[in-house]
């Protein structure tokens, strides 16, 4: 097989969560959420993320940092990340998923998810895309994170179902 790991990687609301959970159930190797770790260690240390800038900064370094070496070891690893693409730098070990969606279908499914209008999670989402865009560009001294010259798979999730999605991946893994 010539792709020993997968990242998943783009906005709120494009499949990422699910495809992961998914790839999981289905290839059972190691994981990593950065969401995940995120949250874990912000309960753990009291902390609400989006109010703690220096501990969110110094977070994300330290996390991204974390992922980076992750990518580079033996052995296969499964990565839910924003910045998984970027991450990876290029590996070719490493399958980098991109997964993008129409902003409509985006709202549609933030509101389904969180039980809102459609209006307010058009709000949301798009306020949540700012806030991490600007802290995250601040961070990393970039904008390019969904760039598509550091994936080498984009899939349109828009009218997919979570099954066609998870076969275009493994389709992809049976034939490298």
């Amino acid at each position: 097989m010539k792709y020993q790991k997968i990242t998943i990687s783009g906005k709120i609301c494009t499949g990422k969560s699910s495809l992961f959970k998914a790839l999981k159930k289905k290839l059972n190797w190691p994981t990593f959420s950065t969401g995940a770790y995120f949250r874990k260690y912000a309960k753990e240390h009291r902390l609400i993320l989006n109010e703690a800038e220096e501990q969110t900064q110094k977070l994300t370094v330290k996390v991204d940092t974390m992922v980076k070496k992750m990518l580079k070891k033996k052995g296969p690893l499964l990565v839910d990340a924003w910045l998984g693409g970027i991450l990876a730098d290029k590996n070719p070990d490493v399958l980098r998923i991109l997964l993008v969606t129409q902003n409509g279908e985006r709202f549609k499914r933030f509101a389904k998810r969180e039980k809102v209008s459609v209006e307010e999670a058009k709000k949301e989402v798009l306020s949540r895309d700012k806030n991490w865009f600007g802290k995250v560009s601040v961070i990393h001294n970039r904008t390019d994170f969904f760039d598509r010259e550091y994936y080498n798979l984009i899939i349109n999730t828009t009218e997919l179902t979570l099954d066609q999605i998870l076969q275009k991946v493994l389709s992809v893994l049976r034939h490298d």
